[in-house]
C-alpha cells in the first residue's frame, strides 16, 4: 500500500529549534527530496581532503570530523526516534546534548572517509 506524501509539520509538532531547519526543505515529498540528493552530497563529503579533518574555523569550534560524528549521531537518534513513532511509543522522546557527546567522540583515529562511509 503505497505512503501518503509527507507533508510540512505544523509549527506544533515540532520544537521551535527545529523550525528555521524545517523551512529550509523544498516543497514535494521529502522522500524524493531524499533520495535526490543522496548522490550529490556523498559526492561532496567525498571530495574532502583528508588533510581538512582537523580543521576548525575558529578557537573552540568543532573540527571537520566532529561536525560529520555529529550528524551521524544525529541521524541515529532520529532514527530511534522514529522506530518508536512508527511502534506508537508515546513516551516522551528525551533530547541529547551534543556539546557533551562530541567531546566524548574521539575523532582521532578516524578519516574524514571513514566518517562518511
Amino acid at each position: 500500500m503505497p505512503h501518503p506524501a509527507a507533508v510540512r509539520p505544523a509549527a506544533d509538532e515540532h520544537a521551535p529549534y527545529y523550525g528555521n531547519y524545517i523551512s529550509q526543505v523544498a516543497d514535494g515529498d521529502i522522500r524524493e527530496t531524499l533520495r535526490a540528493q543522496t548522490a550529490p552530497l556523498l559526492a561532496m563529503l567525498r571530495g574532502i581532503p583528508e588533510s581538512l579533518g582537523e580543521h576548525r574555523y575558529g578557537p573552540g569550534k568543532w573540527t571537520l570530523k566532529e561536525s560529520l560524528l555529529h550528524v551521524t549521531d544525529a541521524e541515529r537518534v532520529f532514527c530511534y526516534r522514529l522506530l518508536r513513532i512508527a511502534r506508537g511509543d508515546t513516551t516522551p522522546l528525551p533530547g541529547f546534548d551534543q556539546d557533551v557527546w562530541v567531546p566524548n567522540c574521539d575523532v582521532s583515529g578516524r578519516t574524514v572517509a571513514s566518517l562518511v562511509d
